[in-house]
């Protein structure tokens, strides 16, 4: 039995991947091109023109992630936009299986986006006649993957709560209150900004503990971002 309803729940799962993957693919070439050439050329454009790698790493890591955090959100807006949102809970049929759908297909995408990152500092490195080691663009990667599954975990219960211009000003405000607030702690508090460059400092030098970490920290975010989409999307009428 135990069997028999695992294969059902990958087999709805796997619907759901399907679905946002063709939703995606449904903007054209184009728009897939997008992804995956704006953040190597930009980085390679930064390698030429004597940026330091540690400013074309930053870059790299920003962009990829700001641009497949927009996917999620491109996904939310095409089931509005389309009047696709009627399938939801049809194909697959059960909601819990459609969440989990969707943030295995945005997992998939992150590692992608992991390895454009890998890539496109290499590419700048060889640019810039500094040879990006193997470990240090691993590291990039896995910086970039693991950023955006939290981002991502963020932003789901907002995106099933709001639409989705109403979710991006509500992430948008939350940033920017908590960018604010943190930024004002650390003026008024001079303690507490030298705490966070002793911080910086040690996840430097102990990155791979600062991954493994971070990795705890993104698993506990999915589950809790799981738990709250469900019970958003769960009271709400197809």
């Amino acid at each position: 039995m135990n069997t028999t309803a695992n294969a059902d729940a990958m087999t709805a799962i796997l619907r759901q991947i399907s679905l946002d993957w063709n939703r995606t693919i449904s903007y054209g070439r184009s728009y897939i091109a997008i992804f995956f050439a704006y953040v190597p050329g930009f980085t390679c454009l930064m390698a030429a023109t004597g940026s330091t790698l540690d400013s074309v790493a930053g870059a790299a890591i920003g962009g990829a992630a700001s641009g497949f955090l927009m996917l999620n959100i491109t996904l939310f807006s095409y089931e509005q936009m389309n009047n696709h949102h009627w399938m939801n809970g049809i194909v697959p049929i059960n909601r819990n299986h459609q969440i989990l759908g969707r943030f295995a297909f945005l997992i998939v995408c992150n590692l992608v986006a992991g390895l454009e990152v890998a890539v496109s500092i290499a590419c700048a490195g060889i640019i810039m006649h500094e040879p990006v080691k193997v470990t240090d663009a691993i590291g990039f990667a896995a910086m970039t993957v693991l950023t955006l599954v939290l981002l991502n975990a963020i932003v789901q219960p907002f995106l099933y709560r709001f639409s989705p211009y109403r979710a991006m000003a509500a992430i948008i405000l939350s940033i920017g209150v908590i960018g604010g607030a943190a930024i004002g702690l650390c003026k008024a508090l001079p303690e507490l900004e030298k705490t966070v460059e002793q911080l910086a400092e040690a996840i430097s030098r102990h990155q791979a503990i600062a991954l493994a970490a971070f990795l705890i920290i993104d698993v506990l975010a999915l589950a809790f971002s799981r738990k709250i989409s469900l019970h958003i999307y769960g009271s709400k009428d197809i």
